[in-house]
């Protein structure tokens, strides 16, 4: 017999309600879908393209939730409704956790079919944060004091410390909006609203696959001290282009012939 919540309603039943309360015309798919139903996506599509293994655990529900930039309630309703679902399981005692199930069982998730749908628009919006961000980026190396710049590298150690994908991005987003407060730019506001736009497409990554943005992160604030726009300019664009490879679309793509 399929669980039922409080208000009577199954959970599929509810996301269903969910997703044609948000339904807007016109809009990416994406901003159709319920903030839970976009946990769901971002931690299916992990699963799909193996960032996220069979067996493996996953962090803490409140991280998981600033990780993803959602309530914890939101969080742990997209974990239980996976749960639920077979995709993930709970275990109990000291070792307990969330951990994802040994297998899996393939769903036709319309959250899923949502972020598909919109990778035009993803890439739309990677070619706006390239643009942007190397406007932001030559003013910063021109604007950036040494204080500023221990800033950017403590946040590039708490990055480099983190234990998971959820501990790092919030150091990661930290970094970027820093930068484009050290700029100054009248359009910072326009610009941090692309680059938000662009997080909620972003997918739980296992740790080792986030050292090259490090890297970059380190030569740009290197081109700081430096006072050296083209070369922030060139990293920057390296760092953003990456992410038509990394990004859930360009997992499986084919590399390019040489």
């Amino acid at each position: 017999m399929t669980a039922k919540n409080i208000s009577g309603l199954t959970h599929a039943e509810e996301r269903e309600i969910d997703r044609l309360l948000h339904a807007a015309p016109g809009a990416a798919a994406v901003t159709r879908l319920s903030a839970v139903e976009t946990v769901r996506a971002r931690i299916l599509l992990s699963v799909e393209h193996g960032l996220l293994v069979p067996g493996g655990k996953l962090p803490g529900t409140e991280l998981i939730a600033a990780g993803l930039e959602v309530s914890v309630i939101t969080a742990r309703r997209g974990l239980e409704s996976l749960v639920e679902d077979g995709v993930l399981e709970r275990r109990r005692g000291r070792n307990g956790g969330t951990f994802v199930a040994q297998a899996p069982p393939e769903l036709n998730d319309v959250a899923v079919q949502a972020f598909r749908d919109d990778v035009p628009e993803v890439l739309r919006l990677i070619d706006q944060r390239s643009l942007m961000e190397s406007a932001i980026v030559v003013q910063a190396a021109l604007n950036a004091t040494e204080a500023q710049c221990q800033q950017l590298e403590e946040l590039i150690r708490l990055s480099a410390s983190a234990a998971n994908w959820h501990e790092h991005h919030i150091p990661d987003t930290k970094f970027h909006r820093l930068v484009a407060e050290i700029s100054a730019l009248p359009e910072v506001p326009t610009y941090l609203s692309s680059y938000e736009s662009l997080l909620k497409y972003f997918v739980p990554y296992p740790q080792e696959k986030l050292n090259e943005g490090r890297g970059h992160h380190q030569q740009l604030v290197e081109a700081f001290r430096k006072r050296d726009p083209l070369a922030a300019i060139a990293v920057t664009r390296e760092h953003v282009d990456a992410l038509r490879r990394e990004m859930f679309f360009g997992l499986n793509a084919e590399p390019p012939a040489e």
